[in-house]
């Protein structure tokens, strides 16, 4: 028959005392990190009772799972190092696109001083006529506008050299394009694929990626972005 203890220095901790203080531990936090994990079976070892130790499996078990989150919390250290490696490594790659040049298809062109831009544009069906326009955005003054007669179906490029109907050179900047073609009797708008510069490059924490900033003020992740160049 067990010998029943009247009472216990204050130090010691029946085995009902300490359950009670791991789930009050245990209550101030969802999930126990390292150093509580190690606050409990530090407590654990100095308090337990000598008429009741615990027990040698239950020590290995408690040292096994003290050594799996020590490997766990060494792994997740390891693994947020190469993230961070990795950002780093992609942000320098991003910063070596600043100027280099993308094609999209839009009706923008950036317009440099003394440089040129060229529209490209893909018709589905010959046309008698065609007329390419630019118009200032600011303004929403007509710039510039060629026509093209008898046009073949298929791939064309339109160049405008940067001037006005007289000639004269325009202000550098984003200006609109349009290309309009008649079939039919009716006005169709085609549209133009123009390159757009690269002006910034920022980092998507959702995307884990990077991602450029263009001419027009849009950003594209790099996922989307097919063909770079100067």
């Amino acid at each position: 028959m067990p010998t029943e203890i009247s009472s216990l220095p204050s130090n010691i901790l029946t085995t009902s005392q300490y359950q009670d203080q791991q789930e009050k531990l245990v209550n101030k936090t969802d999930q126990l990190d390292r150093n509580a994990f190690l606050l409990l079976f530090t407590t654990q070892l100095k308090n337990q009772n000598p008429l009741d130790p615990m027990e040698n499996e239950a020590f290995v078990s408690q040292l096994a799972q003290f050594s799996s989150l020590e490997a766990m919390t060494a792994m997740r250290n390891s693994i947020e190092e190469m993230a961070n490696n990795s950002r780093t490594e992609k942000f320098i790659t991003g910063s070596t696109l600043l100027g280099k040049k993308i094609d999209q298809v839009k009706n923008i062109v950036d317009l440099e001083k003394g440089g040129s831009t060229t529209s490209k544009a893909d018709l589905l069906y010959p046309s008698p006529q065609a007329v390419f326009s630019v118009t200032d955005p600011a303004t929403g003054g007509l710039v510039y506008r060629e026509v093209f007669k008898n046009l073949p179906a298929g791939g064309m490029e339109i160049q405008w050299d940067g001037t006005d109907f007289n000639g004269a050179a325009v202000p550098t900047g984003l200006y609109e394009v349009e290309l309009m073609i008649e079939k039919d009797g009716e006005a169709l708008i085609v549209p133009l694929i123009n390159q757009q510069k690269i002006k910034a490059v920022t980092w998507n924490d959702e995307t884990s990626d990077f991602q450029v900033e263009i001419s027009d003020g849009s950003v594209l992740n790099i996922a989307d972005i097919s063909r770079i160049e100067d």
